[in-house]
């Protein structure tokens, strides 16, 4: 199921253009606006489940532009972190760490770090990901020059042009 699940982010990132359409470096700012809001909602006692996935989904797109397998790195041993808030910390850490150096290891300790926050917040990661995957499936838009430009934008049909443009160049 799990693979499934990526499978669909790849192809959801790749329909939009994200993949092509930005640097790893857009995705890592987006990466940490994902892992503010967990902190945030894990600081205020809130649900995580679509917060952690959101950050497995753009987790999925940086392996994706730099050649890695996000499916091999979920390949380790669960671990308990002593709590949540010490496990999204770590997490914190580990994603850093990964954005500075993106290889496999690096991606590999940051899907376990993901993995702890479920333990101690008392999910699975399948779930928060099929939970951030049905939040985005239908979203509508492209993304150009490192920016999601939205279906409802007026720029949206000069930038499908663009794109086409540059692909059949």
């Amino acid at each position: 199921m799990m693979n499934e699940l990526i499978a669909k982010i790849e192809q959801w990132a790749e329909d939009r253009n994200i993949i092509k359409g930005s640097k790893p470096i857009d995705q890592a700012m987006k990466l940490f606006s994902e892992f503010g809001e967990l902190a945030d909602n894990v600081g205020k006692g809130r649900d995580c489940r679509d917060d952690i996935g959101d950050v497995f989904v753009v987790l999925t797109i940086i392996a994706k532009q730099e050649g890695l397998r996000i499916d091999l790195a979920l390949n380790f041993s669960g671990i308990g972190v002593g709590s949540l808030k010490h496990g999204v910390a770590g997490l914190g850490y580990c994603l850093t760490d990964f954005v500075n150096n993106p290889d496999q290891a690096a991606l590999t300790v940051c899907l376990e770090a993901l993995d702890a926050v479920c333990y101690e917040a008392r999910v699975k990661l399948e779930e928060c990901v099929q939970i951030a995957y049905n939040d985005i499936k239908d979203r509508k838009g492209l993304m150009h020059n490192g920016v999601f430009i939205k279906e409802s934008d007026p720029a949206y049909s000069s930038v499908v042009a663009s794109i086409e443009e540059n692909y059949s160049a």
